[in-house]
């Protein structure tokens, strides 16, 4: 039998997590109205992913004891030791101190049952009382905690390494020795109720460990500003945040600070208050010499976990001693050592496959860990799970007039009829500028060439632009040369910079969108001196310009009238801890290409809400009503940026403050149709298209069933293509929804709204509202820091 219950709202939690955490954990946001969350549009295809099914005896069920001890003992360890006497005559159980599970009833006729023990230090007879409380429903919290530690012990006996929250294979560790890095395969695994099971998902990840220091940065950063007044602040910068591990014992940190005045020779209280440094204490406890005594250590704080578990004030750590984890910026740019990485980590369908097929097998065939499953009654299914997915049908891209064009199933993308294309709407460029540096000249004009060459077959009239050669190249000197040119009132700025490594980027934007509003175009010169695919590029700007204007470069057909589709995503702010930018994206015509994009900064919860969303969806439906003449009558939200912990957040809050925000701009709850859905991009659920080989699923497959929650209306989607490694599918949890449409629509207008991001023909991962918001929220929390300028609301100036 296949473990299953009716419907679900029950509270697993990671283990480790605290109570109060797990009650909340799995909320139950499926509407009550919702009869079924399951679509019919589309052909179906042999759909697999990568769970697992956990298979039970007939009538499997799982017992809660209580247990109670004469005389009374506080210590859990005590209670556990004392219980743990009588492990032989007792069936297969699992104890924390006061509460027993086992599969197993202890007593056929359910009466009390009596055993003695004696207690250790005192040899005091103890007697102990285990009384059946009952069945654990799967609704019970602790139903899925089981099952949690279940997996958690299966896991440890294939003799795994737990860092953070997910177990690798340092047995099995591939060394790139070029690069100074070390990949440790490994799994992140979670164990939990699904629509009619209880299903083991298995995603394959790689750890990246690096060979370099702490004290191999500091030495770097050192090098390089000769340590002079902006030393410490350098380090600062590169190393606050990043997560180290030290291999002594494998245990990864976070750099909370530095603290410059300790050092590995001074000292420290140790269990026995006797003082030791830290240099002798890690050579007799790991046997590590440290040779930089002048060294400054590393502070962490303490973890919440952590915390509960004993660990008060900060963590001191030798920088000689903690190895970096995940890539730098400069590792990430170094295009030879990411194809090197790909070749392991970005496994394609088949060979992910067999990645799995590989763990099913280990945990099938270790002894140990079969005995275990065994005396709990369970088992896991060797195959993947196996269900039939729907493809939606490809969608039709609309130009003006008779342009038209498809694409193939098997690759979402329309790049190339952009040859011959009449724009949905074009904006013409008559009078422009162009910034470059004078070395650049040349290949400027050249591509100036190609891009006036480019823009009749999309449609658009350019006219030649003025051109602005500087002598130097320095950022000081664009941001004079853009004062002068935006006196001449251009339509749009192009901006040539030398590379995407300096702050010219950010210079010219700051000046663009902050400080005198005008559309830009940043190009950097790298790309212009390659000829080779210099026509391509020029399209590609040409669209973008086109969109910068306030063009539309293409449509598809979406039969809603009266529709409002809004996008929020969030980035963290890079120049100031804490703080966050959130965008608003919202449509302005009914073909959803026309939208008004607001940015703001905010530093918690509250007033995200309520200095920040709620303004800017008011100034949406302001806008809305004077561009078309009415408000909207239907509202659907993607939210993307949301965990899984914030949903009772969101559903608590942030739902009613948007509903308070519609009533106030006068939209009554009766008359209008909201749907509120939240976006999940980072999820570990993958397809795979069965029937042959296993291959990744087409642009447009939905699931919408087997492998979704009971607790939820959600759905899958995968909407983009990919040429290497397994597509990455989307959630999408509705949350809130009193529109009346069926899950169709739903399913067909969020794959639709994946068409029309003008920064890339073809389908992406999140609807465009989505991408839109993030793109800004990007460049206001990379670049500017700042809220843009009201001026350019109207147009996708941050493309």
């Amino acid at each position: 039998m296949k473990i299953t219950s009716g419907s679900i709202s029950g509270n697993s939690t990671l283990v480790g997590e605290s109570r109060d955490s797990a009650t909340e954990f799995h909320v139950r946001t499926r509407p009550d109205t919702l009869q079924s969350k399951k679509g019919t549009l589309g052909d179906e295809m042999a759909c697999a992913s990568n769970y697992f099914a956990l298979v039970a005896k007939p009538n499997w069920r799982l017992l809660q004891y209580r247990v109670d001890m004469s005389p009374d003992i506080d210590h859990t360890g005590v209670r556990k030791a004392l219980l743990y006497h009588h492990k032989a005559t007792l069936p297969k159980f699992m104890f924390d101190g006061t509460v027993l599970f086992t599969t197993t009833r202890l007593n056929p006729n359910d009466a009390p049952i009596v055993l003695t023990s004696t207690r250790e230090h005192d040899k005091a007879t103890v007697t102990i009382t285990i009384k059946l409380v009952g069945e654990v429903q799967p609704t019970d919290y602790h139903y899925m905690q089981f099952f949690n530690i279940v997996l958690r012990s299966a896991m440890e006996k294939m003799q795994l390494e737990l860092i953070r929250r997910n177990y690798y294979d340092p047995k099995a560790s591939i060394t790139l020795g070029q690069y100074k890095l070390e990949l440790w395969p490994g799994y992140v695994t979670s164990i939990r109720q699904h629509e009619s099971q209880i299903l083991l998902c298995c995603e394959i990840s790689h750890k990246i460990l690096r060979t370099d220091t702490v004290l191999d940065q500091i030495e770097e950063v050192h090098k390089r500003t000769g340590g002079a007044g902006s030393f410490h602040a350098s380090v600062e910068k590169a190393l606050l945040g990043a997560i180290v591990i030290t291999r002594y014992n494998n245990k990864t940190y976070r750099i909370d600070e530095i603290d410059w005045n300790k050092h590995p020779t001074d000292e420290f209280e140790g269990r026995n208050n006797e003082k030791m440094s830290y240099q002798k204490y890690y050579t007799e406890r790991y046997n590590r010499s440290i040779r930089d005594p002048k060294q400054p250590l590393i502070v962490s704080m303490p973890k919440v976990r952590d915390e509960r578990g004993g660990v008060s004030g900060p963590i001191y750590l030798i920088p000689e001693l903690c190895n970096m984890t995940g890539l730098s910026e400069e590792q990430r740019a170094n295009f030879q050592l990411m194809k090197a990485l790909g070749d392991y980590t970005r496994q394609d369908p088949k060979k992910r496959c067999e990645t799995l097929k590989k763990f099913s097998e280990r945990i099938n065939t270790n002894q140990e860990i079969q005995t275990e499953l065994t005396a709990w009654n369970l088992q896991f299914s060797r195959d993947l799970e196996q269900f039939r997915a729907r493809i939606l049908p490809p969608e039709v891209i609309l130009g003006s007039g008779s342009s038209k064009a498809t694409y193939q199933l098997e690759n979402a993308d329309w790049g190339t009829c952009f040859r011959k294309w009449n724009s949905f709407s074009v904006q013409s460029c008559t009078k422009w500028a162009v910034v470059c540096a004078s070395r650049d000249e040349a290949a400027t004009k050249e591509f100036i060439t190609s891009l006036t060459k480019v823009a009749p077959s999309l449609g658009m009239t350019m006219n030649k632009p003025k051109m602005f050669p500087l002598p130097d190249n320095r950022p000081a000197s664009y941001i004079q040369a853009l004062d002068r040119v935006i006196e001449c009132n251009p339509s749009i700025v192009m901006v040539v910079v030398p590379n995407n490594k300096g702050d010219h980027y950010a210079a010219v934007k700051k000046k663009c969108c902050l400080e005198k509003p005008v559309p830009s175009q940043v190009v950097t010169a790298t790309v212009l001196s390659k000829p080779k695919g210099l026509m391509s590029v020029a399209t590609k700007v040409a669209v973008q310009m086109n969109c910068k204007l306030g063009g539309e470069p293409w449509a598809v057909k979406i039969p809603l009238t009266d529709t409002m589709v809004i996008g929020y995503d969030t980035y963290h702010d890079t120049s100031q801890k804490g703080r966050s930018v959130g965008a608003v994206v919202a449509s302005m015509n009914s073909t959803f290409t026309k939208y008004l994009s607001v940015a703001n900064l905010h530093t918690n919860p509250a007033q995200e809400l309520n200095d920040n969303m709620c303004p800017a969806i008011a100034k949406a439906l302001r806008k809305y009503a004077e561009i078309n003449g009415n408000l909207p009558a239907r509202i659907i939200m993607y939210r993307d940026g949301v965990g899984d912990g914030q949903i009772p957040y969101v559903m608590e809050h942030e739902i009613a403050a948007i509903q308070n925000c519609f009533r106030a701009a006068g939209l009554t709850d009766d008359q209008l149709l909201f749907t509120y859905i939240i976006v999940s991009k980072r999820i570990n659920t993958r397809f795979f298209k069965m029937g042959g080989k296993p291959s990744n699923p087409p642009s447009g497959t939905i699931v919408d069933d087997v492998v979704t929650l009971p607790e939820r209306y959600d759905f899958f989607l995968v909407s983009q293509s990919v040429r290497q490694g397994t597509v990455n599918p989307t959630s999408y949890n509705v949350i809130k929804d009193t529109s009346g449409l069926k899950p169709n629509h739903l399913q067909k207008l969020t794959y639709k709204l994946t068409h029309l991001y003008y920064n890339w023909p073809g389908t992406v991962r999140v609807p465009a509202p989505c991408q839109y918001a993030h793109k800004l929220a990007f460049l206001v929390g990379e670049s500017l820091h700042k809220e843009p300028s009201e001026q350019l609301e109207q147009v996708l100036y941050y493309l």
